[in-house]
């Protein structure tokens, strides 16, 4: 396995009496897709925070690319490689999907070529056709697909999705699997939080539980599928 692009060191975060992270220690491979499960109340929502730089932790540290990057900014982890597609859409409604595309793009590229590239990306995440389509006009699905077209508009090194399967249909949900395997298959690290076992079935990747703010297990899925442990705290099992 490669070196780390990412990597949590004994990270605690405390909100007065309630420990979120306790303890959590976790790297990502550069290469690979990982994904990260657990109950609810298992941290999850404040690992994904902790990683892009909405909280700090109380203590522990945050490495991306070998740097620490634990007192860093959102925007200044973006600016070093990092994206993210959070669960809620973040496009622009009333502007139609090509428009949406010229807010990410146009700090990189000039203003000439931001049509184009663009078109590339929609083209990327499956949205070719539907350039001058408002985003209210499209389907919950399309939606999501222009969310993660936004966050690799920038071409990142890393790519973190938050529930990238919510709210899909089953159709849907397989298009965005493999979307997410052609970006890790063009060099993307992808970071998959997510509850869908289904969908991080398909994914068949490194997979991380955690559980109380730690790390429980971790392995390919079918290894974390039938772990009783986690088929206890997790999948339901007595």
């Amino acid at each position: 396995m490669s070196a780390p692009i990412l990597e949590v060191r004994d990270v605690h975060k405390v909100y007065g009496g309630v420990r979120a992270l306790n303890g959590l220690s976790l790297s990502v491979a550069a290469g690979e897709i990982h994904c990260v499960v657990g109950p609810n109340g298992a941290g999850k929502s404040t690992f994904f925070k902790t990683l892009i730089g909405v909280e700090r932790p109380t203590t522990g540290q945050v490495f991306y690319k070998g740097q620490e990057v634990t007192k860093l900014p959102a925007f200044r982890r973006a600016r070093l490689g990092l994206s993210v597609k959070f669960q809620n859409i973040s496009a622009f409604g009333e502007l139609t999907a090509l428009q949406n595309l010229f807010v990410p793009l146009r700090r990189n590229h000039r203003k000439a070529d931001i049509p184009a590239r663009a078109s590339a990306v929609l083209a990327r995440v499956g949205l070719a056709g539907v350039e001058d389509t408002p985003v209210r006009q499209l389907s919950h699905g399309q939606q999501q697909w222009l969310s993660i077209g936004l966050s690799i508009a920038a071409e990142p090194d890393l790519l973190l999705l938050d529930e990238p399967a919510a709210g899909l249909s089953s159709e849907e949900t397989a298009r965005t699997a493999e979307l997410i395997r052609e970006l890790n298959r063009s060099g993307m690290t992808v970071v998959v939080i997510e509850h869908d076992m289904g969908f991080i079935r398909s994914l068949r990747a490194r997979t991380s539980v955690l559980h109380y703010g730690r790390l429980f297990a971790q392995g390919g899925f079918d290894e974390i599928a039938t772990n009783e442990d986690v088929r206890r705290i997790y999948l339901g099992a007595a």
